[in-house]
């Protein structure tokens, strides 16, 4: 169930509702770093390229304040990800957006900055532009470590 339960499609005149299908943005998941862990990448169900994706995440750490901000991207072949951007507003911040080897999965990384004490949750979201997946997109791992490479290559 996504945030939003309705939306205005590109066709709809202004001030027009219509149902979205599904929803406008969806819960991917929520998450925390604990002590000793610094990164945390997440490997998401998307796969398919020439959709564009939008994320937004929030979120508190103790001990890494404040997590808030949104990310575009353009995951245009197997491999490469076009017109990528990412704001951010808080000390764990979204440090990149990547693509897995075969079959090319969607990943996002965080960094807290800090490897210390620390509780607490990062929501994160997706929007899809340009292609009804006609299903949800999920979490298929997520990993807390010390590297600043990226972990699902």
């Amino acid at each position: 169930m996504g945030i939003f339960y309705k939306t205005i499609s590109d066709a709809t005149s202004p001030g027009t509702w219509s149902n979205s299908s599904p929803p406008m943005l969806q819960h991917i998941g929520e998450f925390t770093l604990r002590a000793g862990n610094r990164y945390l990448d997440v490997k998401l169900s998307y796969a398919t390229e020439s959709a564009m994706l939008n994320f937004y995440f929030w979120g508190y750490l103790y001990n890494s304040a404040n997590c808030f901000g949104y990310a575009g991207c353009y995951p245009y072949t197997t491999t490469s990800i076009l017109n990528k951007y990412i704001y951010n507003n808080g000390s764990t911040t979204l440090v990149d957006i990547y693509k897995t080897g075969s079959p090319y999965y969607v990943c996002l990384k965080f960094d807290r900055q800090g490897d210390g004490y620390s509780e607490g949750k990062i929501n994160i979201f997706i929007g899809i532009h340009g292609l009804d997946i006609g299903s949800r997109v999920n979490a298929l791992a997520f990993i807390q470590h010390q590297s600043a490479s990226n972990y699902y290559t």
